[in-house]
């Protein structure tokens, strides 16, 4: 672990932090993955910003959880594998309201709370192309080394976009190691990175799920152009998550 760890902090000297509001501030894409076998990730939302994208998961049929700093102008397509075509599969949806969670701030140097729900329009369709991904059920953090997995869609690398769905595999990175390199670290982030696979920048679109023993663990959030990566912790936001869609929603 100790030559991983100083394998890692050699990349220091070159890492970049993106500073241009909102999305593409913070945002990145899945390099050195591989390519989603289509529709085997039915919760993932394509979320279309603008002349920008994000990336988003469907945890109820009328609501989608995203990063609070891909905030804009916003429509939603689900069953989506290739975003280019007009497959059969897909729902395209508008958000009906938006709700960042309250101690959000765009101006900080980190994003911290980087939390957004968005209630839709209308219900998606659940079938076999699209459904939900459950929440996790506690608000502990991960265990260090638990394997997780992120998609997106964008770069697959330094100079290659796709429009269709890659993925890769990551896993939860300690605390204590994260902190060497973001050390404004807090309890509502979680790190993860592929260090055995350093060209990787084990990053997906911003805003979309860390996905970890069947639940999402993480929002795509920020990073350097190297592992790790750090996500919003969504056991974090249990309690809020669940209030807001109780308030706006009656059958949850």
């Amino acid at each position: 672990m100790e030559h991983i760890e100083g394998i890692l902090v050699i990349f220091l000297s070159s890492v970049f932090f993106i500073s241009t509001p909102y999305a593409e501030k913070f945002r990145h894409e899945i390099i050195g993955g591989n390519e989603a076998e289509p529709h085997s990730r039915p919760y993932m939302a394509y979320v279309k910003i603008d002349n920008f994208f994000c990336g988003g998961s469907l945890i109820s049929p009328g609501w989608v959880l995203t990063a609070a700093h891909c905030y804009g102008d916003i429509v939603v397509i689900l069953g989506a594998h290739d975003v280019s075509q007009p497959e059969e599969t897909q729902q395209i949806l508008g958000v009906e309201s938006y709700h960042i969670h309250p101690e959000y701030d765009d101006e900080a140097s980190m994003p911290f709370n980087d939390v957004l729900l968005l209630k839709l329009t209308s219900q998606a369709e659940i079938n076999e192309y699209v459904q939900t991904i459950p929440l996790p059920t506690s608000t502990s953090d991960l265990p260090k080394d638990t394997p997780c997995s992120i998609a997106g869609w964008g770069l697959i690398d330094q100079t290659k976009d796709t429009d269709k769905l890659f993925e890769t595999n990551v896993t939860i990175v300690s605390r204590r190691l994260c902190r060497r390199y973001f050390p404004g670290l807090d309890d509502g982030m979680i790190c993860a990175g592929s260090h055995h696979r350093i060209t990787d920048s084990s990053q997906g679109d911003s805003g979309g799920p860390l996905i970890c023993n069947g639940a999402v663990e993480g929002i795509v959030s920020f990073g350097y152009d190297h592992p790790p990566g750090v996500y919003a912790r969504v056991g974090k936001y249990l309690e809020w998550i669940k209030e807001t869609i109780s308030q706006y929603e009656t059958d949850v």
